[in-house]
């Protein structure tokens, strides 16, 4: 075979691959990624003073802080 026409036919797949790859971003990448923002998104962010479930975390990470603080405070 000539190598101008295995050129073209590699020029042709990698259009392809690119192309089935771009439908794939589009059309189930990021369907999945709305969904997964929209699943994840704070349940009722403006209830209880803007405090949500992303912030429980903070909660968390403070009452760790206390403990073991009060715990190095009162060792024996």
């Amino acid at each position: 075979m000539d190598l101008l026409i295995l050129g073209q036919y590699a020029a042709a797949l990698i259009a392809i691959l690119s192309l089935g790859g771009m439908l794939v971003k589009w059309g189930i990448v990021k369907p999945i990624k709305a969904y997964i923002d929209q699943a994840t998104y704070p349940i009722h962010p403006n209830s209880n003073g803007g405090k949500s479930l992303p912030d429980l975390i903070n909660t968390v990470d403070e009452i760790k802080t206390l403990v073991n603080s009060h715990l190095q405070d009162h060792k024996k």
